[in-house]
């Protein structure tokens, strides 16, 4: 994830820069995340203290849509147990 609301993604497995992947529904940084590999999720944000929750596909390029709300504005922390198939 980027700073304001742009979303950005590295190929691991080259040696070239970010690209564009998409944009978050509003305008935030310092927000926390997490992946199953599939569907990434993140939320809060140190802007003006957030309370939106995005969402994306993984496997494809484009904006993040809404998942809904914290109950209270603030910078969060995620984990995630998936793994991606990695031992």
């Amino acid at each position: 994830m980027g700073t304001v609301n742009t979303l950005e993604y590295v190929t691991a497995a080259s040696a070239g820069n970010t690209t564009d992947f998409g944009d978050l529904t509003v305008t935030r940084n310092a927000t926390a995340g997490t992946s199953d590999g599939t569907r990434a999720v993140f939320g809060g944000g140190s802007s003006n203290y957030s309370n939106v929750i995005d969402y994306i596909t993984v496997a494809s390029t484009g904006n993040a849509s809404d998942f809904g709300d914290l109950t209270t504005a603030k910078v969060t922390a995620a984990t995630s147990s998936g793994h991606g198939g990695i031992a």
